[in-house]
């Protein structure tokens, strides 16, 4: 039976009715329940957070010199939803950037941290690629340039294994610290103070809110008054690390040991700072102050040098003669050593079958303690180590702090190794290994090793009759808004159970060592000032002998302590001895500074 008339336009009229009523809840859900939320999502389309990176804190000298500074860069942003369907867009970025556009796809997908949130797509573009987009801005949706800072280096003082450098932040890292504000694409110091002070010198991010058309253009800015959620927020900026290098003498010391293997480091003998610091060979520390290619990591990393390995506090080297002192502590605290005794040296010294060479083939004839420590006779050396014995030797080597690490505010340095009783048999087997290794150890061979910051370690140390410092380059912090300065207390430490006694005659030895009639290190000598130093030649399986010399001056108040290694460099007296009188002349002599109460004061001046 067909429906009449009325019955359709009923039927009509309740289909109207459910689909109006459908409408009505959906437009009442929408506005009532899902309003806020559709509200919040057209503002975020419409409101972009921008973040204002702060001005990374400088590194300055002790005299107020900037060693790293700030150069103006510019960085470029993209919002990934706004891009990811402009093709026009891919191939403009794609050719300024020499980028492939899928490699652009992988750095957003590794970056991104949401789709309307801007993230970095490459830093440190030059002048000459932000004109050529900046001409194209209207065929790049979403994308934005902002400004940055990279390193610079004013002061001509390239130390990198100290500076260390800035790099973008890996996925590791950026798991660690998320907590404290890091983003994928910001940069982090990776090595070297850069990395140990990060902390201070990183500041604080601003914020900025801007309001943005359909094609992601900033059309303005937002402040409180178009919504009061919406506080600007200034960037803080890192506060400026103030460090004890000495910038002329780092750039004199960086230019002398070009072209060697080794490096110097200079203490402070009043509170362990450290006045310089450089290790060779290095790299080109400008190169990171800007995006580095894959062929030159590669070149750095294969490099047989080794660029980047700090020889300072890293590299593990037998410290030949200079560890000759160790022995004297031990056998003079133990009473086994009796400084008078005389040892005559026929330039060997016979153990079984085998001979052990004395460095002067035809001997030193008969000796006592200080002619031996001036002359640097091995045989002496060799007799007294049997005499005290391989547990009393190494029990004032690690007195010593040999055998642990120093403790230097910098990344990744090495304890060295003391052998002993215990190591031998773990390494030889149980009573398998002969008093030869006794003797080896005894004029600082074999399987001892230390760093050259440890040699000068002891050298400060001695020099202060055994009241010494934790090396440190950070003296303070200033912050560059109020210009107020903080600086820390020397960290003190004190090596117990050595007599005074036992120090005066050990650093007489040393005092010969420089200025004796038969001084292996008469090429420190400075005129004027009275130094005390201990030469060393170690041998090296895989070449020409490494060159040591470590010491202190003046003399009678000491202020500086050092370490000059040259790896293969041959005779310490002749190689390494040189360098120490240039630290000696350019700190003590060429500034008059005997005594400087100011230049090495214990605690800064206010």
């Amino acid at each position: 039976m067909e429906l009449n008339t009325t019955n359709k336009r009923l039927i009509f009229s309740a289909a109207l009715g459910v689909i109006f009523f459908v409408l009505l809840m959906r437009f009442v859900y929408i506005q009532l329940y899902m309003g806020e939320e559709f509200r919040q999502a057209s503002e975020d389309n419409r409101v972009r957070t921008i973040d204002i990176e702060p001005p990374r804190g400088l590194i300055v000298d002790r005299y107020g010199t900037i060693l790293v500074d700030n150069y103006p860069a510019y960085a470029l942003y993209t919002v990934p939803a706004e891009l990811k369907n402009s093709d026009s867009a891919y191939a403009i970025l794609s050719t300024a950037l020499n980028l492939k556009p899928r490699e652009i796809q992988e750095r957003i997908r590794r970056n991104s941290r949401g789709n309307f949130l801007p993230m970095k797509l490459e830093r440190q573009i030059d002048f000459a690629t932000l004109s050529l987009l900046q001409e194209r801005r209207l065929d790049l949706p979403g994308v934005d340039f902002r400004a940055e800072s990279r390193r610079s280096y004013p002061r001509g003082v390239k130390a990198p294994h100290l500076f260390g450098y800035l790099g973008e932040i890996t996925e590791s890292e950026l798991n660690n610290k998320r907590d404290q504000g890091y983003e994928p694409g910001d940069l982090i110091g990776k090595k070297g103070l850069e990395a140990r002070y990060e902390s201070i010198l990183r500041g604080t991010k601003g914020k900025r809110y801007v309001q943005v058309d359909a094609l992601g253009r900033i059309a303005g800015d937002l402040t409180e008054a178009d919504n009061p959620q919406l506080e600007n927020t200034p960037p803080v900026p890192g506060k400026n690390l103030l460090v004890s290098i000495d910038a002329s003498l780092q750039y004199y010391l960086e230019h002398e040991l070009a072209g060697k293997r080794g490096g110097a480091v200079v203490l402070n003998c009043k509170n362990g700072e450290v006045i310089a610091m450089v290790s060779k060979p290095d790299y080109d520390i400008e190169l990171f102050s800007r995006p580095v290619s894959g062929a030159i990591w590669q070149q750095l990393g294969n490099d047989p040098d080794k660029p980047f390995y700090d020889r300072m506090v890293q590299s593990l080297y037998p410290p030949g003669s200079t560890f000759k002192m160790v022995l004297v502590f031990a056998g003079l605290e133990t009473g086994l050593i009796d400084p008078e005794e005389r040892v005559f040296c026929p330039g060997y010294y016979r153990l079984g079958t085998r001979a052990f060479g004395c460095w002067k083939k035809g001997g030193h004839g008969a000796v006592n303690l200080l002619q031996a420590l001036e002359q640097s006779c091995d045989v002496y050396f060799y007799r007294m180590g049997l005499k005290v014995g391989l547990k009393n030797w190494a029990n004032y080597a690690r007195r010593f702090g040999f055998g642990e690490i120093t403790g230097i505010d910098l990344i990744g340095e090495s304890p060295g190794l003391v052998p002993d009783e215990e190591y031998f048999d773990r390494r030889y087997g149980k009573n398998k290994w002969s008093k030869g290794l006794v003797l080896n150890v005894s004029i600082g061979q074999g399987d001892l090793l230390t760093t050259p910051l440890q040699m000068a370690y002891f050298a400060m140390t001695i020099a202060n009759d055994g009241h010494t410092f934790k090396p440190r380059f950070k003296r303070g912090v200033q912050d560059p808004l109020t210009g107020i300065e903080e600086f820390e207390q020397p960290d003190s430490v004190f090596i117990d159970g050595i007599r005074q006694e036992t120090y005066a005659l050990v650093k007489r030895g040393m005092y010969m060592v420089v200025h004796g009639s038969h001084a292996t290190g008469r090429a420190a000598a400075v005129p004027g000032i009275t130094a005390a130093g201990k030469t060393g030649t170690a041998e090296n399986p895989h070449g020409e002998s490494h060159a040591w010399f470590i010491g202190y001056a003046p003399f009678e108040d000491p202020q500086i302590a050092w370490c000059v290694f040259v790896e293969n460099g041959g005779g310490g007296g002749a190689v390494a001895a040189p360098i120490a009188r240039s630290i000696i002349s350019l700190l003590l002599n060429e500034r008059k500074l005997i005594p400087s109460p100011q230049r090495f004061a214990a605690t800064p001046r206010p």
